[in-house]
């Protein structure tokens, strides 16, 4: 079995012959060709040669196009922070309030910015690894997708204490978010992790939460013609996880390293592919083995309930961290599938 088999079949509730493992690992790729970072996220045929890199030296069963936020927030008119060891992020918004938001132009995804490199590395990737491994691309959640143009400091206080303001805004960049997601699956992606930085309790309470930012939710995932993962963007869901079953095109819940596992399931109910929930900050000081252990205890508390994905719990595993600990997390899932086989 493939990993585009054995990726589609949990998420589809079919057996599959073992647990898939997923890892982001985009700055990584340019730690295996010797290639700077700044090269990595601007050119498309340097990205797809740092995935290649990471499919043949881990195998990994997903490969992710480029998780780079900071392109949509310069594609607005922001600008980026570039950094030699991690992947880059945006330094300054476009602009520093609601009405300003309003009057900016909509980027276009296959002529703004950096958007045309995403987008060309995706149809790469697609096309390299067709039926082979499965290419998802991430997205920022429509909610928090306006803290990219304005800030988020200034977003919380819009959506806190103005509204109607906020739902303007909100209708505004949501014509982008859907024309962005469609853009990416018209690509060649299999399907989108939906990172929603406004859903975690940490951020939002959940009652404010599902009364003004749910509904959005609602009518931009529904203009989306593929599937979509919903992520905790490094947060506790646990709050808000039994309103998320029924989200048009939600297929899955990646939960973070604070979310409870058996807990999640229960509230997610059957239906929905569960996700995580390994610490990944840990990666690169912890030794292989307590990867590997914390793995299996994922793996034996998560996976006899079905349609789960073993993964990390963030952004970016750090580019310092071993191979050996990311070997870790694949040997920990074909370790418990033998163990599982011989208990039968």
């Amino acid at each position: 079995m493939n990993s585009w088999e054995r990726v589609m079949n949990t998420l589809q509730g079919r057996p599959a012959d073992r647990v898939p493992v997923l890892a982001v690992l985009g700055a990584y790729g340019g730690r295996l060709t010797g290639t700077d970072l700044r090269t990595l996220y601007t050119d498309p045929a340097a990205y797809v040669a740092g995935q290649r890199a990471l499919q043949e030296t881990f195998g990994f069963d997903l490969v992710l196009a480029p998780f780079d936020f900071s392109a949509i927030a310069t594609a607005f008119g922001g600008e980026t922070a570039w950094f030699d060891d991690q992947a880059p992020n945006m330094k300054r918004p476009a602009v520093r309030n609601a009405a300003e938001a309003l009057a900016l132009p909509l980027p276009e995804p296959e002529r703004t910015g950096r958007l045309p490199f995403i987008l060309e590395s995706t149809r790469l990737l697609a096309a390299e690894y067709r039926e082979q491994v499965p290419v998802f691309a991430a997205v920022p959640g429509p909610a928090i997708l306006p803290g990219l143009v304005m800030g988020l400091e200034a977003w919380m206080e819009t959506v806190l204490f103005d509204e109607p303001a906020a739902r303007r805004v909100l209708k505004h960049t949501g014509a982008f978010w859907a024309a962005w997601a469609n853009a990416l699956l018209a690509a060649g992606a299999a399907g989108l992790v939906v990172t929603e930085g406004m859903a975690p309790a940490e951020v939002m309470p959940c009652e404010l939460f599902v009364e003004r930012l749910l509904p959005h939710l609602r009518t931009t995932f529904a203009q989306v013609r593929g599937p979509l993962v919903f992520h905790h963007n490094g947060g506790r869901l646990g709050p808000i996880l039994d309103t998320l079953p029924g989200l048009p095109g939600v297929i899955g819940v990646a939960v973070g390293s604070k979310d409870d596992l058996v807990e999640a399931r229960r509230r997610l109910g059957p239906g929905l592919a569960l996700l995580g929930n390994l610490e990944d900050l840990s990666f690169s000081t912890s030794t292989a083995d307590e990867i590997r252990q914390r793995s299996l205890a994922c793996l034996e508390v998560a996976a006899p309930a079905g349609r789960y994905l073993l993964a990390h719990g963030g952004a970016d595993i750090p580019m310092t961290t071993p191979p050996e600990n990311l070997r870790a997390m694949l040997a920990a899932s074909v370790d418990y599938a033998a163990g599982a086989r011989s208990a039968l």
